[in-house]
């Protein structure tokens, strides 16, 4: 369970769009890009590379956390990746009210060459005295990385996801205490003859694999489910949050025995399809989840090792 709640965490999290690491001056030429009459609309064209210090979630009763350290958004390769909107169909943003709740709804139809996130994952346990080294910490003023902190930090290891590829993206997001989503996109994430896609790698060693992940709407009957070399194309959008279900939920909180979990509601609609699975060094073949509809899906992680 722990793995397998790790890999839907950084999903939910690769869903998400980037958010910005601080403000830029925009040229006159910029500026025209930009448009706003109900929303907002603006069309995107350069190079990005994403350096995160340290991203948490923090129980405020408890004070435990889970962290995220030294996050990288490149090409693979320490460079920039490269985005292009397309013409005639800009991004946009807007404030609306659905289902009796506010919502920011992003439509994000930028096209993005193949990007990498890597990162190392952490448990904090709150222990007051501890004085336990924080190695995801960064201080700007003593240019300073470890510091000494009232936590026990457990290392979870390292999550690497490689070539993501999202098209058809669109995301409302709300709040109601925790954080409330609908999504919904086409996203492949690697190849199988590539060897990239999702891995998580615990004490240097590869724990799992899943090369060549590919979310998306119904599949045709010319996809074979045990032949990956006829999955040439994956049409329509994988859904997270329906009508029907409402909203997909990302809570943390602690239980009646004093545990910290993460808490997620994950309504869903569509097919998954992995071209090769391993774990632990074993060879699992494909993977292939059609006409998934999961009406109820709530799922506890406690992070402590």
């Amino acid at each position: 369970m722990k793995i397998f709640g790790t890999a839907l965490v950084v999903l939910c999290l690769l869903l998400a769009p980037p958010v910005a690491s601080g403000m830029t001056t925009l040229s006159d030429g910029e500026l025209a890009t930009y448009h706003a009459g109900s929303g907002v609309s603006q069309d995107l064209t350069g190079t990005t590379l994403v350096n995160v210090g340290s991203y948490w979630f923090q129980d405020t009763d408890t004070k435990n956390r889970i962290e995220l350290n030294n996050i990288v958004w490149d090409n693979g390769s320490g460079g920039g990746f490269s985005y292009s909107t397309p013409a005639g169909d800009p991004v946009t943003v807007d404030i609306g009210t659905y289902a009796g709740r506010t919502y920011v709804f992003l439509h994000d139809s930028t096209q993005v060459s193949p990007r990498t996130f890597y990162a190392n994952l952490n448990f904090l346990e709150y222990s007051p005295g501890a004085y336990s080294y924080d190695p995801g910490y960064y201080d700007p003023v003593l240019n300073i990385n470890d510091h000494i902190t009232d936590y026990i930090v457990h290392d979870l290891g390292s999550i690497e996801v490689r070539d993501i590829k999202v098209t058809n993206n669109n995301l409302m997001t709300g709040a109601h205490g925790g954080v409330d989503f609908y999504q919904e996109a086409n996203i492949d994430i690697g190849s199988a003859s590539a060897l990239s896609g999702f891995h998580y790698n615990y004490n240097t060693t590869n724990a799992l694999e899943l090369n060549g992940i590919h979310l998306f709407g119904t599949p045709t009957l010319a996809m074979v489910p045990e032949d990956p070399s006829t999955w040439t194309s994956y049409p329509g959008t994988f859904k997270i949050g329906n009508s029907a279900d409402g909203p997909a939920q990302v809570d943390i909180g602690t239980n009646a025995s004093g545990v910290t979990n993460i808490q997620l509601k994950l309504p869903m609609e569509g097919s998954i399809r992995v071209e090769d699975v391993k774990f632990g060094g074993s060879d699992f073949g494909p993977l292939a989840l059609d006409g998934i509809e999961v009406h109820r899906l709530a799922i506890q992680i406690n992070p402590k090792p």
